[in-house]
C-alpha cells in the first residue's frame, strides 16, 4: 500500500482500521506537542514522565511513539522482552539533548569532583539521549522531567550530595530558585567544561551545564509585558525551560501537564497566556472554546512536527507486514544492552523516588 496520495482522511481511517485489526497488540502513545490529528488517534498522551510510566506498564507487543527520538528511546529502555518500539521519522530529535553526550558528562564530573568537597549525583533530564541517561544510571544519578525535578533534586541534596543538573541550564535554575538555594552555591558549567568564576566551588549545591530548549530560550520579557498589555486579566503560565526571568515575571510555572491541568480546572471564561510550544497551545484553544487562551509567542518545536499521519501511517502498516512476514518494522528504536541497563537504572530509580519507594 501507498500512501503517497493519500488525504489526511484517508490516513485517518487507515489507522483506525489497522488499530481495529491488531487489537491490543498495538498501542499509539503521543507527547502533547505533536500534531492534533495524531494525539486524537493516540491511546494516551502526556508529558514526558506520563508517558515514560504509562509505556512501562503496558503489555502491547508494538508501540508506535508519536514523539521525538529520546522518548522513543527511554520507552525501548523500559520495554519488555518481545516489544518493539517504532519511531514515524527518526530524523525527529532534540537539540537541546544533542548539546552534551555520555563522554562530556564524565568529563564535567571528574572536573566538578576535583574542586567541590560533596559526592556528586548527576542528574538528566528525560530530554536526553539513553548515554545520558546511562552515565546517570551508572554513577547513582537519576532521570527527571520538569515535573518532578524538584523531589528528585531534593532527593539527593537532602542527602549531602551535590547535583548535576544537565542538559537544561533554565529548568536546573528554576528548581535552584524555588529550593531557595544562594546564587554563590549555583554554578554554571559551561559547554567548554569551563566552571563559572566567583563562585564557592567547595560547598556548591547545584552544577548547572549550559544547555537549554530553543522553543523555550525564545520567551523574552518584552513578550511577558505585551501579554499584560494585551490580556490584563489572563494569567500567564510558562514551561520552566523558560528563563527564571521569564518565570519570574510570570503568574505559574509548571510541566507541559500541568498546564493543561490547569487549564482544564480553570472556570468558564477563564484567561490565559501559555508561554511553550505553539502547537500545544493551539490546540488546547480549540480545545477549550469557553476559556481565552493565547500564546505568549508562538514558537513550534520543529522536530515535533515531523512525526505526521503519513509516516505514522508507514509504521503501522510496517507492522501489519511484519506480521504476515513481508517485511521488516519501520524505524525500530533499539538501544544496546550497555546503555540500557544504565538508563533502565536511572529512570527506574526517577519513579521510585517521584512513587516515594524506599531506595
Amino acid at each position: 500500500m501507498n500512501f503517497e496520495n493519500y488525504t489526511e482522511q484517508q490516513l485517518i481511517e487507515y489507522i483506525k482500521e489497522a488499530k481495529k485489526r491488531l487489537g491490543e497488540r498495538l498501542i499509539i502513545p503521543a507527547h502533547h506537542y505533536i500534531r492534533r490529528e495524531l494525539v486524537e488517534l493516540s491511546d494516551f498522551t502526556g508529558d514526558s514522565y506520563k508517558l515514560a510510566v504509562d509505556v512501562s506498564r503496558t503489555d502491547a507487543e508494538f508501540i508506535v511513539f508519536c514523539g521525538v527520538r529520546f522518548m522513543a528511546e527511554s520507552a525501548s529502555v523500559l520495554s519488555k522482552p518481545g516489544q518493539h518500539i517504532l519511531l514515524p521519522e527518526m530524523d525527529a530529535g532534540c537539540p537541546m539533548a544533542e548539546m552534551i553526550d555520555e563522554e562530556t558528562a564524565t568529563a564535567a564530573v571528574e572536573k566538578m569532583r576535583n574542586v567541590c568537597d560533596n559526592e556528586i549525583a548527576p542528574i538528566v533530564y528525560m530530554n536526553s539521549y539513553a548515554d545520558s541517561k546511562s552515565f546517570c544510571g551508572r554513577n547513582g544519578g537519576a532521570v527527571c522531567t520538569s515535573s518532578n525535578a524538584y523531589k528528585i533534586v531534593s532527593y539527593f541534596l537532602n542527602r549531602g550530595k551535590s547535583v548535576f543538573f544537565f542538559p537544561d541550564y533554565h529548568l536546573g535554575s528554576n528548581v535552584a530558585d524555588k529550593l531557595g538555594i544562594d546564587n554563590s552555591l549555583i554554578v554554571r558549567v559551561g559547554r567548554d567544561l569551563s566552571l563559572e568564576k566567583g563562585k564557592n566551588l567547595r560547598d556548591a549545591k547545584m552544577f548547572l551545564w549550559d544547555g537549554f530548549c530553543p522553543v523555550h530560550q525564545e520567551f523574552t520579557i518584552g513578550d511577558v509585558e505585551d501579554a499584560r498589555s494585551l490580556y490584563p486579566d489572563a494569567t500567564i503560565i510558562v514551561h520552566p525551560e523558560s528563563d527564571r526571568k521569564i518565570v519570574g515575571l510570570s503568574d505559574m510555572s509548571g510541566s507541559t501537564q500541568q498546564i493543561l491541568n490547569e487549564i482544564t480546572e480553570s472556570p468558564e471564561g477563564a484567561a490565559w497566556v501559555v508561554g511553550t510550544e505553539l502547537t500545544f497551545v493551539d490546540r488546547i484553544n480549540m480545545t477549550f472554546k469557553d476559556k481565552t487562551i493565547a500564546s505568549l509567542r508562538p514558537s513550534p518545536c520543529h522536530d515535533m512536527v515531523k512525526i505526521n499521519l503519513y509516516n505514522t501511517a508507514v509504521a503501522i502498516q510496517s507492522i501489519e507486514e511484519y506480521l504476515i512476514g513481508k517485511g521488516d518494522l519501520k524505524n525500530e528504536i533499539n538501544v544496546n544492552k550497555k546503555l540500557r541497563e544504565g538508563a533502565r537504572a536511572a529512570l527506574n530509580r526517577m519513579i521510585d523516588i517521584v512513587e516515594g519507594r524506599d531506595i
